[in-house]
């Protein structure tokens, strides 16, 4: 199963996923991101409010660092 890095940017600096998660596909990747997503929207007390993360983006990338996709936090506000 391929591996895929959901890491962020965070105010132009990219924060790397060092561990990656196994996934069967781009869009399972993708749906990952937005599964996170709505648990920080959803769990405030943990993540913050929103105004203080909804500029990150994740920047999906796979096994050889090539970008897969990127989905803004904003997304899901």
């Amino acid at each position: 199963m391929p591996r895929f890095f959901l890491n962020v940017r965070q105010r132009g600096t990219l924060i790397r996923d060092e561990e990656g998660d196994d996934l069967p596909d781009r869009a399972a990747a993708k749906t990952l991101a937005h599964a996170i997503l709505h648990d920080m929207r959803r769990l405030p007390h943990i993540y913050g409010p929103p105004r203080r993360w909804r500029a990150n983006t994740f920047v999906i990338t796979d096994e050889a660092g090539a970008l897969v996709a990127e989905v803004p936090y904003a997304s899901i506000l």
